[in-house]
């Protein structure tokens, strides 16, 4: 088991935005997380890469809790989030931005001598960086816009580029939150394809998006959420026929 998630619960004062919440992901899962707008999706994503701490429950993770944890020493760890709106350095090149991610990978191998590998006399990422930027690259169809501002891209592009700076990190366990939100239908087959590569080359993913036929085509497993709860959890076709479901997404006259 690579994470399980024990009765989770996040209070924010007299508002309870994820209760009592359990599952588990295994390695090589990709997992779809739904639910409508203000269903807690978010914030369960936020509880477990550490941005919130939880008012009560467990995580555990490969045996280890991480509940306590900061968020950077839970992405050490191999749990890394993206971002429905990336963090970009625009005026940098796309590959400057994924050499710059590399510094969680750099300090679990090289501690306070990252900082000789990040910054270089010539401006340049170390020899050790480079295949790893080019394999991003690849992984991401991103190589045509290597040496492109990040301002340059599409809205598309720049979350590609987000999730290239997130692999930069090694995750073992990916959270995606709202990858496919704002993307046309070319860039969503695109995403499609992407994630399913990052899953090939070992990657395992947790995944919440709005677009319900993209991530019900895409997760293997799927967990509903509503008010917090979870309400629904198997294989993507049958919850998404679940009346409960339905009723959560389109009201009771449709369930």
């Amino acid at each position: 088991m690579l994470l399980e998630v024990r009765n989770l619960t996040k209070r924010f004062g007299g508002l309870t935005a994820v209760s009592d919440m359990s599952f588990a992901l295994d390695e090589g899962d990709i997992v779809g997380i739904f639910g409508p707008n203000g269903s807690g999706k978010t914030t369960l994503l936020n509880l477990i890469s550490g941005v919130y701490e939880p008012t009560a429950g467990q995580l555990v993770w490969q045996g280890q809790e991480l509940v306590g944890r900061k968020p950077h020493r839970i992405a050490e760890a191999g749990i890394v989030k993206t971002f429905q709106n990336p963090q970009l350095f625009g005026e940098l090149s796309v590959h400057d931005n994924i050499a710059i991610a590399g510094h969680l990978r750099l300090k679990r191998q090289a501690g306070w001598r990252r900082i000789a590998t990040l910054f270089p006399l010539r401006g340049k990422a170390s020899a050790d960086l480079e295949p790893r930027i080019d394999h991003i690259l690849r992984l991401c169809r991103l190589e045509a816009f290597r040496d492109a501002p990040a301002a340059s891209l599409s809205y598309g592009g720049e979350k590609m580029l987000g999730v290239a700076m997130a692999l930069m990190c090694e995750p073992r366990l990916l959270l995606l939150d709202e990858p496919g939100s704002g993307l046309g239908h070319d860039e969503i087959r695109n995403l499609d394809e992407v994630l399913r590569d990052l899953r090939a080359h070992g990657t395992t993913l947790c995944v919440i998006d709005h677009r319900v036929g993209f991530l019900g085509k895409l997760a293997d497993r799927a967990i509903v959420i509503h008010h917090g709860a979870k309400i629904a959890e198997g294989r993507p076709d049958d919850v998404l026929r679940d009346h409960a479901v339905i009723e959560a997404y389109l009201g009771r006259s449709h369930a």
